[in-house]
């Protein structure tokens, strides 16, 4: 079976509550997102643990602050061994500038739009979104997180894309209004998709029969 382009997002406080899907999903997916609330909880030794553990990292901090201290905490993150890192657009170009030349080679930076999946994209938003990307290019992060509406627009922009706000057909939206299904997100031409609720509430369909 091969390994699925999916991120398990780890949005809790005790990286405890999540061992059992941990194990489970273990070699069947990509990776796993440390979220902000949990690397407050746990503190930086999640990234190590999870890294030890044989997992792919992605640390959607949202780095938002003035150039050097955006430049220094991406320089911590790449020594604590994440692969992806998540950091505001709207920090300024200066600020991605700095986070862009001075990460690890092995630390890929993900832009973070100000339009987020828990909002519904008119065609004003995207416009915007797309302006912002194109900062991001020029800025040379490494990718974006892009809304599933946004997908297909944004892939003569970026090759690398991470999507959240996705959904299995038959689940409740939540706080999500920007969201698509999991097969959609890929044929769309997503590189990868961020799935928490979703998986926990579905584990053994999305490990056995969820083709993407």
């Amino acid at each position: 079976m091969s390994v699925k382009p999916i991120f398990f997002a780890l949005d809790g406080k005790s990286l405890n509550e999540f061992e059992f899907e941990l194990k489970k999903l273990k070699n069947k997916i990509y990776g796993v997102k440390v979220g902000l609330e949990m690397f407050i909880s746990e503190g930086p030794k999640v990234v190590t643990h999870l890294k030890n553990e044989g997992w792919n990292v992605f640390l959607d901090l949202k780095l938002h602050d003035i150039p050097n201290t955006v430049k220094e905490a991406t320089k911590s993150a790449g020594n604590l061994g994440a692969d992806y890192l998540t950091i505001h657009i709207s920090s300024s170009k200066e600020a991605l500038y700095e986070a862009s030349v001075n990460k690890n080679e092995s630390l890929k930076l993900l832009g973070v739009s100000s339009a987020l999946t828990s909002k519904a994209i008119d065609k004003e938003t995207s416009e915007r979104v797309h302006l912002e990307f194109e900062l991001a290019k020029e800025s040379n992060v490494d990718g974006v997180i892009c809304p599933p509406s946004e997908i297909t627009k944004s892939l003569n922009i970026f090759d690398l894309i991470v999507s959240p706000g996705i959904r299995l057909k038959d689940d409740l939206s939540n706080d999500q209004k920007n969201i698509t299904t999991p097969e959609k997100a890929i044929a769309d031409g997503a590189s990868y998709i961020v799935m928490g609720r979703s998986i926990r509430n579905n584990l053994d369909y999305v490990i056995n029969e969820l083709n993407i």
